[in-house]
């Protein structure tokens, strides 16, 4: 009886956390769906990267406003990220669907480390 409930409890231990990690989404994601992208406007810190997720159905881009990054063709499921090494605002918006407009706005970290590659950024993983 005892066994039974150790195994029933890693069981649950188990479940929990696989759950969960399935479930968590990183707070530097932006969400391609419903024809926007979710949310339109992010604040990040210097060095941070952002995610965008294609959870539309159809094909979708992610094109910096001013050439700086551009994902390519992210079918449903597919993913970019951009890590962002300026503070500045960076606005960006979908090729296919001009009308899907986004930024982000980076700012200094709290410890004012400064950047000696002199890069804004380095890009994109499509996983």
């Amino acid at each position: 009886m005892n066994r039974n409930f150790l195994i029933f409890g890693v069981l649950l231990v188990l479940g929990v956390v696989a759950v969960s990690g399935c479930t968590s989404q990183s707070s530097n994601t932006v969400t391609i769906q419903n024809a926007s992208f979710v949310p339109a406007s992010m604040n990040v810190t210097v060095g941070t990267t952002v995610v965008w997720i294609n959870k539309a159905n159809a094909t979708q881009d992610v094109v910096s406003d001013n050439g700086l990054f551009n994902s390519g063709n992210l079918s449903n499921g597919m993913s970019y990220n951009y890590t962002f090494n300026q503070s500045g605002t960076y606005p960006y918006h979908s090729s296919i669907n001009p009308s899907m407009t986004g930024t982000i706005i980076v700012s200094s970290s709290s410890n004012s480390s400064s950047n000696s590659s002199g890069s804004s950024g380095s890009s994109g993983i499509k996983y």
